[in-house]
This record gives structure tokens, C-alpha cells and sequence, in this order.
């Protein structure tokens, strides 16, 4: 009994701890999770009072600096590695956080350059902060050098679209109509032509822009270097509109071809040719000549066939459309020749005789014989069948004649040159015919009645009868003209 009762106080100091933590941890349990929720907050509230450190990355484009370094030995660079860098910002984080990559320069000094062309690349803001910031970037920009090379090109100007309805484009003026171009001696080397792209869609007046110079190779591709500069960052162009007009092609023939030759035709295509210029030129020409001189040419000759700029023969201050700058000409000449036609008497008409007159052919031939120059082509188409041989009796009365024949409807290109004659009775169809005149055994005079159009023959004799049978025979019968020197000739086409 004794010792139960020497255990017992013991029992009870453990009961009475046990109790004590019990009610620490669950007596006032409410209470105890605000408390917890308000140390929270307080914490929160303390640490961004406190604004700590942040970092952040930004990607920026790099600037370079100092490129008068390089021109200075006459040096040009292209960036190959570098263009951009990541810049790491670190900083308290009301700071940062309101950075963008626009607030942060990233340079790159080119009088740096080492032995590898590379320089490193210094971060930078570009705005005053409240509190200092540390930047890093760990990049670096590399480039490739070169001789830097320039030369002189031409402004050409190209045109693109279509002016209005009735309008077209003429002179377009580029100033400076020169322009420097420097750069890399690979890229400069390249450059064969630098243009300017003019749009003159829908234009009824004369205008200018200013328009950016473009370099070109010589297969018309775009040469693009960061090594190239011009002279001039813009062109200005000058571009004059101008009214159309529709006028017709004529063709002037002058000389005369080589001798056993004839003009014929002249084809001109197009025959008509649209020109531009003012309104009060315009109204001054209606219509363009060119000459063309055929003299000495045979049908062999090379100029036969021409094709001609129309710009040599427009007064000034007019110009052709661009479709219509050329007209091709072609001169058609035959040769000349001589042909004789023989025909059976009794085939031989009469032409020309007076109303109540009849004729007969009183010699005792069969055939005649007619000597006919002419082009070629025409002759070839005469037979002695189909030639249409008569007898001019214009103007005569009843008697006895000797008269040369013809032949009727001869084209006006030929001449007769030498024709048989025969005696021919004329009588009054109501007297008898066993009743006959007196017989005449004069010749009637012999004048042209073939028009001559060929200048390059003289005119032939035909006959033309006198009026009375009793006069004599006109032995001056044939007049001899002269080929004129200059065959004016106009072809309307």
C-alpha cells in the first residue's frame, strides 16, 4: 500500500502537462486561424513595401556607333552576326516590371572592333528611373569589312499603268537625272542600271513625284546590300501627259527608177499612226509625209522594202505612240518590155465612126503588126488573140484613107511604138454599094491619142484621122516628149 502511494503525485504532474498543451492547442481555436490569417497578410504587406529585386530579359535590336571609323580608311561593313541581343535587366521590381524593350539600347561601338571584327555589344537605358538597375548583355556583334567602291549611274525611269482614255505618256524628267552610288566593291560591282518606278494609272495632266532610287543587276534583279547608299535618298520626277490623235500615213514618191523600169504602187502599213503631243500642236498636222526617192532603183534593189521612223518627218513638239513609232513601206516597180501583136485583118474593127457611116478595109493584107512597150505585167496578159485591134475613124467622112490600126482599151501604162497602116473606105451606109467614091490616096496625120502615164517612155503615135480625105499625109506625126526629172507620185493610204 505503501507504494501505490508513492507513485501517485507523479501520475498526477504528467496528467496536469497533458492538460496544459491540450488547451494551448484547442481551447480558442477560432481565434488562433485569424491570427494566422492576419500574419499572413501582414507579411505580404511587409515584402512589397520592401520591393525586392527582379531580373527580366528583353530582346533589342542593335544601333552601331562610330561608322565614320571605317569610312575614315575607306572600309564598309556588313553585319553577319548580331543584329539583335538579349539583355538581361535586373532591378527592383516596381522598376523592371514597367520596362519594355523600347526603354533599353543596345550599342555597339564600331571604333572597338577587334583583330576577329567583333565588338561587344554595351546595354543601356534610354529613360532616367527612380533606382539603379544592373544590365548584362553577353553577346556580341561580328561583322564582315570591304573596300567601299562608288560610281555614277542613270536615272531611268519606268513607267507602269496607262493614262486616261485620249492621253499618253511623253517626256519623263528625273532630277538629279545622276545619281552616286557607294557601297561594297562586290555589291557596286553588280549595279548596271538604278530606276525609279513612275505610276501614271489613270493621268490626264502633267504631274511629279518623288520616288526612291532602286538599284538593278544586269539581269534586271534587285541588288540589295546594307553596304549601299545614293547620293540622293530621293528623285523627283517630272512626267508630261500628252493628247493623242489618230492621223493618216502618205507616201511621196520622187525620181524616177532605172531606165527599163516603171512605179507602180507604194503599201504602207500601217496607214495610220497615232501621235501625241499639246492641243495646239495637235490641231496644226493632219496628217504625216514621207518622202521616198526611187531614183535609179530596179526591182531588184534593196530599198524596195523600208521600215521608216515616223519621229524624223513630225514637227516639233509632236511625238509618235509608242505602237506607233515605225511604218513599213514596200515600192512595187516592173520592168519595161516590148512586145509586137499580130493580127489577122479580117479581125480588125473600126472605132469612132460618125452616125450613118460604114467602113471597110480595102488592101490586100492578112495580117498586121503592133509594137507595144509596157510593164510586164501587163503585157504578158496581151496575146494576139485576145488583143482588141481596131481602126480610129474619129472625125472622118466618106473617103478613102490610109490610117494606122490600134488597139482599143490599151491599159495607160503601154505605148504603142510602132503600127501597121492600112487603106480604109469610109461610105454612106444608104448609097449603093457598087457606087464608089473618089479615091483619096492621102494619109491621114498621124497625133497621140494614148495617154501616157509612164514617164519613163516617150509617148507613142496613134492615130487620129483629118477631116477631109484630100489632105496630106502630116509627116511630123509623132511629138516627142521628155521624161521629166522628178516623178511626184502620192500615195494616200
Amino acid at each position: 500500500m505503501k507504494k501505490n502511494n508513492n507513485n501517485t503525485p507523479a501520475k498526477n504532474i504528467k496528467n496536469q502537462s497533458n492538460g496544459r498543451i491540450h488547451r494551448f492547442f484547442f481551447n480558442n481555436t477560432g481565434i488562433k486561424i485569424c491570427s494566422m490569417v492576419i500574419a499572413v497578410i501582414v507579411w505580404a504587406i511587409i515584402i512589397n513595401i520592401d520591393d525586392p529585386y527582379k531580373t527580366r530579359s528583353f530582346n533589342v535590336e542593335v544601333e552601331t556607333i562610330n561608322e565614320s571609323a571605317l569610312n575614315s580608311v575607306n572600309k564598309v561593313y556588313e553585319i553577319i552576326e548580331g543584329n539583335n541581343a538579349l539583355v538581361k535587366v535586373k532591378g527592383k521590381k516596381s522598376i523592371v516590371d514597367k520596362l519594355s524593350s523600347s526603354d533599353i539600347r543596345a550599342v555597339a561601338d564600331l571604333s572597338n572592333l577587334s583583330a576577329v571584327n567583333a565588338v561587344p555589344i554595351q546595354p543601356s537605358l534610354r529613360k532616367t528611373v527612380s533606382s539603379e538597375v544592373i544590365m548584362e548583355c553577353n553577346q556580341v556583334l561580328k561583322v564582315s569589312l570591304e573596300n567601299r567602291e562608288s560610281k555614277q549611274v542613270k536615272i531611268n525611269v519606268i513607267a507602269s499603268g496607262a493614262p486616261g482614255e485620249g492621253y499618253t505618256l511623253g517626256e519623263c524628267n528625273a532630277k538629279p537625272n545622276m545619281i552616286e552610288v557607294s557601297g561594297g566593291e562586290s555589291a557596286v560591282g553588280q549595279i548596271a542600271s538604278v530606276k525609279v518606278l513612275l505610276n501614271v494609272n489613270g493621268a490626264t495632266e502633267d504631274f511629279f513625284k518623288r520616288l526612291v532610287p532602286v538599284a538593278y543587276d544586269e539581269d534586271d534583279n534587285r541588288v540589295e546590300s546594307s553596304t549601299l547608299s545614293f547620293s540622293n535618298d530621293f528623285i523627283r520626277v517630272y512626267a508630261h501627259i500628252l493628247e493623242e490623235k489618230t492621223i493618216p500615213v502618205k507616201v511621196k514618191i520622187k525620181g524616177k527608177p532605172a531606165d527599163g523600169y516603171v512605179y507602180t504602187t507604194t503599201d504602207c502599213l500601217p496607214e495610220q499612226v497615232r501621235v501625241a503631243g499639246s492641243s495646239s500642236r495637235l490641231s496644226n498636222i493632219s496628217s504625216i509625209t514621207i518622202p521616198v526617192d526611187i531614183s535609179g532603183m530596179t526591182t531588184s534593189s534593196q530599198n524596195l522594202e523600208q521600215d521608216i521612223y515616223i519621229s524624223d518627218y513630225l514637227p516639233e513638239g509632236i511625238t509618235p505612240v509608242e505602237e506607233s513609232e515605225t511604218v513599213s513601206i514596200r515600192i512595187t516597180l516592173e520592168q519595161v518590155i516590148k512586145k509586137n501583136i499580130e493580127a489577122d485583118t479580117d479581125t480588125i474593127g473600126f472605132s469612132s465612126l460618125r452616125n450613118g457611116l460604114r467602113a471597110e478595109i480595102t488592101d490586100n493584107t492578112d495580117k498586121v503588126n503592133i509594137v507595144i512597150s509596157g510593164r510586164i505585167s501587163v503585157l504578158n496578159s496581151i496575146t494576139n488573140e485576145n488583143a482588141n485591134v481596131v481602126i480610129n475613124c474619129s472625125g472622118l467622112d466618106e473617103g478613102v484613107y490610109t490610117l494606122p490600126v490600134d488597139i482599143k482599151n490599151l491599159d495607160n501604162s503601154c505605148k504603142i511604138l510602132e503600127a501597121d497602116k492600112l487603106r480604109v473606105r469610109i461610105y454612106d451606109i444608104n448609097q449603093q454599094q457598087n457606087t464608089e467614091p473618089p479615091e483619096s490616096t492621102t494619109e491621114a496625120p498621124i497625133v497621140e491619142t494614148i495617154p501616157d502615164t509612164d514617164n519613163t517612155q516617150p509617148p507613142s503615135p496613134s492615130p487620129t484621122p483629118s477631116q477631109s480625105p484630100d489632105e496630106g499625109e502630116d509627116d511630123n506625126n509623132e511629138d516627142d516628149t521628155e521624161d521629166s526629172d522628178e516623178q511626184d507620185t502620192e500615195n494616200d493610204n
